[in-house]
């Protein structure tokens, strides 16, 4: 069996990565991309059911898990945000229960991680056969991804970012015992910082609707975790699943 190939390259991006990413989200173009992962993700998030759902490191302003139908919602950050609750953790490394999960978000982690195959590792530890994993990432073509490319020695966010492309996720995803169901490409603004210009294009993420158009900022790829072997027969009855991994103060219950 083929193995992940281990990251060689560093991300060369400021510390702590979070609450810049955070600040950038509040520039105009950071606020055209959340508007339309927001609504990709809300969309994506009514289809999926469960008992347990972890959004990790979520950058928006917002909360798209308010959409979700999932009964127990909770969000882990690298570290506490005032006025939220939830865990606080390392985005590589979940104090959650292997095989407890329904649906994990990942928005814009993998780029920034020095071990994404780490964290692909803990969301297939920790998600339930048949759970899904919903990936939200920056798209490494096109104008985006030449951004990227051109500047990223500059270090800033979220352009000092290793952006991954669909494919790749997909056969990372593929080995360990994921399907991808579905990719959605979102945003094909340009990427400037100008809040007028932003919305004189705004006719241009009509092109969305177009196939194998390669331009767009970015991505939202859902996959749904394997069943290994033979299903056992369920009984009628089944004991609730512990969310959190033994030892762990449960935080406030979302939704």
């Amino acid at each position: 069996m083929r193995r992940l190939k281990k990251q060689s390259d560093s991300v060369k991006c400021p510390m702590p990565v979070f609450p810049g990413l955070q600040e950038w989200y509040r520039t105009p173009l950071g606020q055209a991309l959340e508007q339309v992962e927001l609504t990709a993700v809300r969309d994506c998030l009514t289809t999926l059911f469960g008992y347990h759902l972890l959004s990790v490191a979520p950058p928006w302003q917002a909360d798209p898990l308010d959409s979700s139908r999932v009964q127990h919602r909770v969000v882990q950050t690298p570290e506490a945000i005032p006025g939220r609750t939830g865990l606080v953790s390392a985005n590589d490394v979940w104090p959650v229960s292997s095989d407890s999960l329904d649906v994990i978000l990942l928005p814009h982690v993998l780029e920034f991680a020095a071990e994404p195959h780490q964290i692909l590792r803990e969301a297939e530890r920790c998600l339930i056969p048949e759970g899904h994993l919903v990936i939200v990432g920056f798209n490494p073509w096109g104008i985006w991804g030449g951004r990227s490319l051109l500047t990223r020695w500059r270090g800033r966010l979220p352009w000092c970012g290793r952006f991954l492309g669909v494919a790749r996720l997909r056969d990372w995803l593929a080995l360990l015992g994921f399907d991808t169901l579905a990719v959605q490409p979102l945003l094909y603004r340009l990427p400037v910082n100008h809040a007028g210009l932003l919305e004189r294009t705004r006719f241009l993420d009509q092109l969305e609707a177009v196939n194998h158009i390669p331009g767009n900022a970015g991505f939202l790829l859902l996959a749904r975790k394997r069943v290994v072997g033979m299903t056992p027969i369920r009984p009628r009855w089944r004991p609730r699943r512990r969310f959190l991994s033994p030892g762990v103060i449960e935080p406030t219950r979302r939704g």
